[in-house]
């Protein structure tokens, strides 16, 4: 568990966090500014030092301490003006175990960050009265078909072997891609001169094995619209190899061709003018399909979602279609 999660037994808002081995020997305070960017480094030490932080029980007031791997940091968060998304998502299958819905291009799947309420699971829960578990996860900007549980052995059975379907997304890049089929499995790792923590990259000694499969659909001069089959599942694969080929996907704020596009995003947040300098007003990239085994009704079931109006709308401007 990386992410900030939801602690259901206090009526406060207090997000939890377990140090990842990557984070092992960081000073408190760089932890959270790294792991959590939505609030800098001098922001976390005020909130350290107000007593704000918990380390594995007890009150941690040191911003010099340094974590350990396996630490558990809970963070009583309070009230927090969470930024506004997009909730109009709609559901495209559901049975007796699973659901499957077509995100939209701006909203959170589960709490994470600054992002508790205004998120998918959140607002499932408000809706439905019931709790979903997601089988697989889907980045803020990434719109389209995502699959939960409706219990969390539901979704543990699928999860067993869902990095093993058929995925397949489809993205807006930047430049003419030639007609046909290419693969990518240059290995992923962490970003080698860059200001964004999160970043990867791809190169290689990278340190994790990464496969994309990549197929052209339509070009013009400027722009090409691609399906992208991700064979293995590491985060972010599908921007890192399109940026290492040389096609880096429309609005990508981290991995287009100006990362200060996202270092002013996280300063400032999202505007028009980054939009234009991004290219498109998220990042470009839609799951479009997958199939999975219902392990309760013994059967394969595919599910697919319609590209969003955005993409759409782009794709007819740019003669794309």
């Amino acid at each position: 568990m990386n992410n900030f999660t939801r602690n259901e037994k206090s009526k406060d808002r207090i997000m939890e966090s377990l140090v990842g081995e990557n984070y092992h020997g960081l000073r408190l305070d760089i932890y959270l500014s790294r792991r959590f960017s939505y609030m800098s480094r001098t922001s976390w030490q005020k909130e350290i030092t107000a007593g704000k932080l918990i380390l594995n029980g007890s009150v941690i007031l040191n911003v010099k301490k340094h974590v350990c791997s396996g630490d558990m940091i809970e963070y009583i968060a309070g009230e927090i003006i969470e930024p506004e998304v997009d909730s109009d998502f709609t559901v495209i299958f559901e049975n007796e175990n699973y659901l499957a819905v077509n995100k939209t291009g701006n909203l959170p799947v589960h709490p994470s960050g600054i992002f508790f309420r205004n998120t998918l699971v959140m607002l499932l829960e408000d809706q439905r009265g019931e709790k979903y578990y997601p089988v697989h996860r889907l980045d803020r900007e990434t719109s389209g078909a995502l699959l939960l549980g409706k219990n969390s052995a539901a979704a543990s059975e699928v999860q067993k072997n869902f990095g093993k379907v058929g995925k397949e997304y489809l993205t807006i890049v930047r430049g003419n891609l030639k007609e046909g089929k290419f693969t990518v499995d240059t290995p992923i790792g962490p970003a080698r001169d860059s200001l964004i923590n999160k970043k990867r990259e791809a190169y290689e000694n990278g340190s994790e094995s990464a496969i994309t499969e990549f197929e052209r659909i339509s070009s013009t001069d400027l722009y090409s619209l691609v399906k992208a089959s991700p064979v293995t599942g590491r985060m972010h694969q599908i921007r890192v190899h399109l940026k290492y080929a040389g096609y880096p996907i429309i609005g990508d704020k981290i991995y287009g061709d100006d990362e200060t596009i996202y270092l002013d995003y996280i300063k400032s947040g999202d505007s028009d003018e980054l939009a234009q300098r991004a290219g498109f007003t998220r990042c470009a990239l839609h799951s479009h399909s997958f199939s999975f085994f219902d392990p309760f009704e013994k059967r394969k079931i595919k599910i697919i979602a319609g590209i969003p109006a955005d993409m759409d709308l782009f794709l007819k401007n740019n003669n794309l279609e």
